[in-house]
């Protein structure tokens, strides 16, 4: 793929909910592989694919929205509570391959 094809993609999957990106991704290559899922990089959490017949990884971002509970976290001490968590999926990286992939 080329710089314009891979950012032509980037914006497509960055329009897309995060279920929908997926989707779409696994249409683009049957072969593509979930390298890892919500992998926590700073204030993001990144969800890496990489698309090997095509040579390029995706990289799916997403950022946690924290917000306290009204339960208990028997875990400590009375006064914790609990923190519920909602992901928002902010957008797509589309980089070329950096390494090949062995395909079985």
């Amino acid at each position: 793929m080329t710089d314009a094809e891979r950012q032509q993609l980037a914006e497509r999957l960055s329009r897309l909910s995060l279920a929908d990106a997926r989707k779409e991704i696994r249409k683009l290559d049957r072969d593509a592989t979930l390298k890892y899922f919500r992998n926590s990089m700073w204030d993001e959490y990144h969800t890496l694919w990489v698309l090997p017949n095509q040579d390029v990884e995706v990289t799916l971002v997403e950022k946690a929205d924290v917000d306290t509970l009204d339960r208990r976290d028997f875990t400590g001490p009375p006064s914790r509570r609990r923190l519920g968590v909602q992901y928002r999926y902010v957008g797509a990286r589309v980089e070329p391959l950096r390494r090949p992939v062995a395909k079985f």
